[in-house]
């Protein structure tokens, strides 16, 4: 497949084996075709100077001049400023019947709902814009042309616990992940 890697950079990469850890690395070794996209100025030249097929840009406004099989947004939509144009973009940029697949993290993980519970500080990244959930995502996606296919909850399962929970309760894991459709114009 021709795959858009939206956000691509993740970390910092200081060598070109921790750049080999990241998931655009991953990506790409599958991938027919795999270009990276990233607003990280700095280090989207750093990645290009160790190989990799990226360009500086806003995914908000991208405008690539050709069609792509899979987008791949992982933990992305959470830190945009206006992620119904994300997804106008997305759609402009995959073939019919293409797949767009976003990470986000997951609003209601056991460990946001745990410290909501308890009234302890939920931890919130500052560059995020918001949280989403199945619901809020479905209906946005829904609105931009899109039809979820596939869901999948992920999690680190850094403890038993939490590993027991998640095992028993999927909806309680730290990220969500869907697969969606680009349908019909």
């Amino acid at each position: 497949k021709e795959v858009l890697d939206c956000g691509c950079i993740g970390d910092v990469a200081e060598t070109p084996e921790e750049a080999k850890l990241a998931s655009h690395e991953q990506i790409a070794k599958k991938a027919k075709y795999c270009l990276g996209i990233d607003i990280w100025k700095d280090e989207v030249e750093k990645r290009r100077a160790m190989g990799y097929n990226m360009v500086h840009g806003n995914v908000e406004e991208m405008s690539l001049g050709r069609p792509f099989d899979v987008i791949v947004a992982s933990d992305l939509i959470e830190h945009l400023a206006n992620p119904g144009r994300f997804l106008d973009r997305c759609r402009e940029h995959l073939r019919e019947g293409g797949l767009l697949c976003l990470v986000t993290p997951n609003a209601h993980s056991l460990n946001t709902s745990a410290k909501a519970l308890l009234g302890a500080k939920v931890a919130v990244n500052p560059e995020h814009t918001c949280w989403y959930d199945p619901t809020t995502l479905k209906q946005l996606l829904g609105r931009h042309g899109f039809q979820p296919r596939e869901e999948y909850w992920q999690d680190y399962r850094r403890s038993a616990l939490v590993h027991l929970a998640v095992r028993f309760r999927p909806n309680l894991a730290a990220h969500y992940i869907v697969i969606a459709e680009k349908g019909a114009a």
